[in-house]
């Protein structure tokens, strides 16, 4: 039985790994995320999620505005137990843009859907609204 505590644990991982750059200027490639994240998510929607260039996302914005991201914190919602073992989230993902001189946090809605495959919690599907950064829209942050 997955626990609102599991699911919060899996999605904040993924959401670590796919958000957080420390350094603007050098910053993991969207390969390296990709293979971080993998664990994460079914195979369907790994594929998607690559075929949408998903991972390059945080990399670029992160040069563009030329700041760290950092997660700070994400809450789920459930919304639903769906006949084929699968949950629906709505979420909150907190996180926090910085350089040496400011510091801003933001907060980052959308929906989830977590399966169970051989024992262990995957996400199924994501899908968020955009976010605004130092005027940027960011559809995918």
């Amino acid at each position: 039985m997955v626990t609102l505590e599991d699911a919060e644990k899996l999605f904040k991982g993924y959401s670590t790994e796919l958000y957080t750059i420390k350094d603007p200027a050098n910053p993991p490639t969207s390969d390296d995320i990709a293979k971080n994240i993998k664990v994460y998510l079914t195979e369907e929607h790994y594929t998607a999620e690559i075929a949408n260039r998903k991972f390059q996302i945080p990399e670029l914005v992160a040069k563009q505005i030329n700041k760290s991201i950092e997660v700070q914190d994400v809450t789920l919602e459930e919304q639903s137990k769906n006949d084929d073992g699968t949950i629906d989230y709505l979420y909150t993902t907190k996180f926090k843009v910085y350089d040496d001189t400011s510091s801003k946090l933001y907060e980052k809605e959308g929906e989830l859907t977590i399966t169970t495959i051989n024992d262990e919690l995957k996400i199924k599907r994501e899908w968020s609204r955009g976010v605004e950064i130092d005027g940027m829209e960011v559809g995918g942050l």
